[in-house]
This record gives structure tokens, sequence and C-alpha cells, in this order.
């Protein structure tokens, strides 16, 4: 009697206690809702991008933008507002990164005042692991079907440059990537920058 008892006891505190072999555990997703804060504020974006079409060019275009980024309310996620001289005068890019509690992704929407005609498009979707970040959009380019990845690297506090950004394309599934664009992201003087 005692053993039985004592074998009813020893389940239910199991179950109780959430170790019952038949119940699964909910996997615990990591709080990524800061992995951005560290680009709040103003930059100076030190720019390389090849030139049209992308795919194929070896020639790079210098450049440098400016942003600014801040995060939304209530948790959200945060914007960032670029602007250049490149591709043309007075351009204006946007980032949108809205964060999901609940799977821990993060969804990048880039617009920007050449190519986007009022549709935010694809997000590139992905998470941090340590100090990089990797954002990925399957998307159609120029007829192909490629995907399109977004890589930060974070450099830390210590580094004139805080953040390292680069955007490359695959057409094989991810086999191999073209680089066409990064960035290094440098803290503007706190003077402010003349838009």
């Amino acid at each position: 009697m005692r053993i039985s008892n004592l074998l009813c006891v020893g389940a239910l505190a199991a179950t109780i206690l959430g170790c019952s072999p038949g119940l699964a555990a909910t996997p615990h997703v990591r709080d990524g809702s800061h992995d951005f804060d560290f680009f709040y504020g103003s930059w100076v974006l030190r720019c390389q991008r090849l030139k049209s079409p992308v795919d194929t060019s070896h020639d790079w275009v210098k450049f440098d933008a400016t942003d600014e980024a801040r995060p939304l309310p209530g948790g959200l996620g945060n914007e960032d507002f670029a602007r250049s001289s490149y591709p043309t005068k007075g351009f204006v890019g946007m980032t949108l990164r809205l964060y999901d509690r609940a799977t821990g992704l993060w969804r990048l929407y880039w617009i920007d005042t050449k190519s986007s005609h009022g549709d935010a498009g694809t997000p590139n979707v992905g998470r941090w692991q340590g100090n990089v970040g990797t954002f990925d959009a399957r998307i159609t380019y120029d007829g192909k079907p490629a995907i399109d990845r977004y890589t930060w690297t974070r450099l830390g506090n210590r580094s004139k440059i805080a953040a390292h950004f680069q955007e490359s394309l695959s057409f094989d599934g991810g086999k191999t990537w073209k680089i066409f664009y990064f960035n290094d992201v440098i803290r503007a003087p706190s003077k402010g920058i003349a838009h």
C-alpha cells in the first residue's frame, strides 16, 4: 500500500513540476527585443555598392550616408532613416524592423525613394546569434529566384566602427553568395550632421 501511494505522489509531483515524460517542455525563446539597441542615435555610413547589374558587375561605387535610428513605441521594434546623394541627389532609405517576441524573429522592411513605389515588399527575416544577425528573404531578381541576405555584425562600443552591414545575393539556394553592398557604421560627431 505504501509503495503504491509513493508512486502516485511521485507521478503527481512530476506532473506538477512539468517532468512528466508525456509532456513536452515549451522551448525557450531568447529575448532579442534589444538586439538593435546599439544602433540608436546618429551615424555616418561609409558605403560601397556594386554598380548595376549587381549580379554581373565588378565595379564598386564609394559614398557616404547619414543615418538616424530610434526605437518604436511599446517595444515593437525600431526604424532608421538613411540619407545620401547616391544613387540620386536627395536619396532617402528607411528600414522598419519589427520584432516577434513569440518566435524571437526580426522582420526587416527596406523602403526607399528610388524603388519602393509605396510597397514595403518582402521582409528579410532572421535573428541574432551572438554579435552576428542574419536576415534572409526569398526574392526574384531580374527574373531569377534568389535569396537576399542582410548580415549585421556588432563590433562593440570601443571600436571606431560600431557595426558592419552587408547585403548579398545567392542564386543557388544559399551555396554561394555575392556581396553587392556593405557599409561601416561610425558614430556621428556630437555636433550633428547637416542634411
